[in-house]
């Protein structure tokens, strides 16, 4: 045996033996330390990279990226919309109105918010309806699932909406049937209420907001399009973005994602700082066999390599347990949430409260990558300390003793 394979051989004994010594009960602990750190760590990663992903591509595929309001004509809004399609970047531009309105359901009522949309833009919700809506005719309501409880309401009912007839003050009501329920599981759900735009004129009154609803290629573009939108269309027309009703949204996202990650990379430090007690514990436990090979012959250079070797050999165990184990915890945590909640009784997020109203999961290989290579190195580093003292050890003193 060379004299690498020989030092191998002793960091592995000391690390993995399956028996009662300290040294191997040590380094086992600290594996398992270091792998439930970077299980969790991961496994909370993947849960906010899945509420990362849903906001971009669920929440804000279902509302315009950049929204412009206004009085114009409808020659006026068809010119533009011919203007904004043929720039490059805009995937879809549709035409819109909405209006603050009642619904009223027998003696329930709820406000709402009624969006008047052309009859071709329903198919970009076609995969959250149910059931689907083969034909949309003037008098048919499609609405959210949530608002749908509240008022107790299912597909054929009919409900009616009492709208702002004009500067009067009087108002209107207009029947409609409900023919679809839209469930997204987001806090769209809670106040979506798609119309005909031939079903309401009334929305062109002045009560009413009238405009263009724009969806780009790139949602994280939104703020640049808007400000080039202020500076070349008249002052009578509003340009909104997504993050006027969804910025902070979004951000807290971020800011619960950054601070979690933060919190649990701490756990991971705090595991590293478990390997440097560890192994200090297991040069103390193992000083007179390192005294005897040292007499024997072996050098300090030798000694270091050893526990370097067995902090990389703790690492290296620990973070591929790790990534294991964040796999799995990642992959049962939508069941997870649903035993919960059955044990509960109730539901862990409602849309009211949370932008979704179930646990999403984003397992991305990069961040598996990434933190499982700085949990071994730190793994190594920790080593180094242990590594010194064990290296300068007296011999002599220690035989004797």
């Amino acid at each position: 045996m060379s004299g690498s394979d020989l030092l191998a051989d002793i960091a592995l004994r000391q690390t993995l033996d399956p028996g009662p010594g300290l040294s191997a009960f040590l380094s086992r602990v600290s594996m398992i330390g270091l792998a439930v750190a970077i299980g969790l760590l991961l496994a909370v990663q993947s849960v906010m990279n899945g509420f990362d992903r849903e906001m971009r591509e669920r929440i804000l595929s279902l509302v315009p990226h950049v929204q412009i309001s206004g009085e114009a004509s409808s020659q006026e809004w068809s010119a533009l919309k011919a203007e904004l399609l043929a720039r490059e970047g805009v995937s879809r531009v549709e035409p819109f109105a909405a209006a603050e309105a009642l619904l009223l359901r027998g003696q329930s009522v709820t406000a709402a918010r009624l969006t008047a949309i052309e009859s071709d833009a329903l198919t970009r919700y076609a995969d959250l309806l149910s059931p689907a809506v083969p034909v949309w005719s003037p008098s048919d309501l499609v609405l959210g699932v949530k608002m749908a409880e509240r008022l107790d309401v299912t597909v054929g009912d009919r409900v009616t909406f009492v709208l702002p007839a004009g500067a009067t003050g009087d108002y209107r009501p207009l029947h409609f049937r409900v023919v679809s329920l839209l469930r997204s599981g987001t806090e769209i759900d809670e106040g979506l209420a798609l119309v005909q735009q031939s079903a309401i004129p009334t929305l062109a009154s002045q009560n009413a907001l009238r405009g263009l609803a724009i969806t780009l290629d790139d949602v994280f573009s939104a703020g640049e399009w808007r400000w080039d939108l202020i500076q070349w269309l008249p002052s009578n027309l509003r340009v909104t973005d997504w993050r006027a009703t969804h910025g902070n949204l979004y951000s807290a996202i971020q800011l619960s994602r950054d601070l979690i990650g933060l919190i649990l990379f701490t756990v991971i430090f705090v595991a590293a700082f478990n390997v440097v007690s560890a192994l200090m514990l297991v040069v103390t436990d193992r000083r007179r066999v390192v005294a005897m090979l040292v007499a024997m012959g072996l050098k300090t250079r030798d000694v270091v390599v050893i526990f370097l070797m067995q902090g990389a050999i703790i690492g290296v165990v620990g973070s591929l347990a790790g990534m294991v184990l964040g796999y799995l915890l990642a992959l049962g945590a939508p069941d997870m949430a649903v035993l919960l909640e059955q044990w509960l009784g109730s539901p862990l997020l409602q849309t009211d409260v949370y932008p979704l109203a179930f646990v999403p999961v984003d397992i991305r290989w990069q961040d598996f990558a990434a933190t499982g290579a700085t949990a071994a190195g730190l793994s190594v580093l920790a080593a180094v300390l242990p590594t010194l003292r064990a290296s300068s050890l007296p011999v002599a003193a220690t035989l004797s003793h």
